[in-house]
C-alpha cells in the first residue's frame, strides 16, 4: 500500500515537473500569464473580489482575462513575437530576482559568469518558444500594435537591465565598495534603466512607422 502511494506521488511529481518544463520551453506566454495572475492578486487584493463574494470565481475570471489577452497578442502576427519574448524575459528575470539571496557574487568573475548564464538561459527559452509558436517575423504593425510592442520591448529591456545591474552586479558592488558608492551605483543604474526603456520605446515606434513609408 505504501509502495503504491509512493508511486502515485512520484508520478504526480513527474507530471508537475513535466508541465513546468512544458510551460518554460514551449508555452511560456500562457505559463507566465498564470503566474502573473496570482502575482496580481497578491499585489492587489481587490482583484479577489472581481465577482463580489466569490474569491475563487474571481481568481478564475482574472486568469481567464489575462490568458485571453495573452492569446490575442500571441496569435496576432503584429504582436506575437514581442509577446513571446516579453513573457520569457519576464519569467526568467523573475526567477533570478526570487533566488538572488541563494548566491553571492564575491568576485567580478562570478558576477560575469552568472550574467552570461542568465542571458544564455533566457536566449534558449526565447528561441524555444518562438519555434514552438512558429513565429519568424513580426510583420508590419499599425500604430496601436507599435505602441503595445514598444511597451513590451521597453519593459523587457528594463527588467533585464534591472536584474543584471541590481540583482547580480549590485551584490558584487555592495560586497566590495562603500555604502556611499553602492548608493550612487544604484541611482545611476536606475537612471540607465529608465533612459534605456524610454529610448527603446521611442525607437520601436519610430522604426515601425518608417517601415510603413
Amino acid at each position: 500500500m505504501v509502495g503504491l502511494l509512493l508511486d502515485i506521488v512520484l508520478t504526480l511529481v513527474i507530471a508537475i515537473v513535466a508541465v513546468v518544463f512544458l510551460g518554460v520551453f514551449r508555452a511560456m506566454p500562457f505559463f507566465t500569464g498564470l503566474i502573473g495572475s496570482f502575482i496580481l492578486q497578491f499585489q492587489f487584493p481587490g482583484l479577489k473580489d472581481i465577482i463580489p463574494g466569490e474569491s475563487r470565481a474571481s481568481t478564475i475570471a482574472l486568469i481567464a482575462i489575462v490568458e485571453i489577452i495573452i492569446l490575442v497578442l500571441t496569435v496576432n502576427e503584429q504582436t506575437g513575437g514581442p509577446m513571446v519574448k516579453f513573457s520569457c524575459i519576464m519569467f526568467v528575470g523573475l526567477i533570478m530576482a526570487l533566488i538572488h539571496n541563494s548566491y553571492e557574487c564575491a568576485s567580478w568573475q562570478k558576477a560575469l559568469f552568472v550574467t552570461i548564464v542568465y542571458l544564455v538561459i533566457m536566449g534558449i527559452i526565447v528561441a524555444s518558444n518562438l519555434d514552438s509558436f512558429g513565429i519568424e517575423c513580426d510583420g508590419d504593425r499599425n500604430l496601436l500594435a507599435s505602441i503595445i510592442v514598444s511597451l513590451m520591448y521597453a519593459a523587457s529591456l528594463g527588467f533585464t537591465l534591472l536584474v543584471i545591474l541590481s540583482t547580480i552586479w549590485g551584490k558584487y558592488v555592495k560586497l566590495h565598495f562603500s555604502e556611499g558608492f553602492y548608493t550612487s551605483y544604484d541611482k545611476v543604474g536606475m537612471v540607465i534603466v529608465i533612459v534605456a526603456m524610454v529610448m527603446t520605446a521611442i525607437i520601436c515606434v519610430v522604426r515601425d512607422r518608417l517601415e510603413l513609408i
